[in-house]
């Protein structure tokens, strides 16, 4: 599976974050390009500790087969739950323009990469560096197909 510390696939899911633009195409979902991209650098926050979050969500999710879930093949659904922390519609974010919100998602992803030590995360609970990975990863394929890259 893909994972954001190769630096190949860091590479395309960076190209793919640059190509966004005020006319990308909504796809699915209830978040704007905008806030699609500051609920992905909240992720990245909290992997860094810089914004707290209790667990939260299904047990299920921090089990042998949540984690198989989650790292496997399977596309996740449109429309998925999230931590609280990174809901659009309960956080109020602060947004500005699109190209400087990619910017800060893309500065936030060289922190993460630069990090050795991530912290837990509110659905899913104490992943590796490696798992982290592989996480940000999906979760930015996801949104990226979301707002028509891919």
């Amino acid at each position: 599976m893909k994972n954001i510390f190769n630096e190949v696939d860091f590479s395309e899911i960076a190209s793919r974050v640059e190509k966004l633009s005020d006319t990308s195409l909504q796809r699915w979902g209830h978040m704007n390009l905008q806030e699609m991209l500051v609920h992905c650098t909240t992720q990245l926050k909290l992997s860094l500790g810089e914004i707290s979050a209790r667990q939260q969500g299904p047990s299920i999710m921090r089990s042998k087969l949540g984690k198989w879930l989650l790292f496997s093949n399977l596309p996740w659904p449109k429309n998925a739950g999230t931590p609280n922390e990174m809901n659009a519609e309960l956080s109020s974010f602060s947004l500005s323009e699109i190209q400087n919100e990619k910017r800060v998602l893309l500065n936030y992803l060289e922190k993460v990469r630069a990090e050795t030590q991530l912290k837990k995360h509110p659905f899913f609970g104490e992943l590796s560096r490696k798992e982290w990975g592989r996480l940000i990863y999906k979760h930015l394929d996801h949104h990226l197909k979301q707002f028509s890259s891919r």
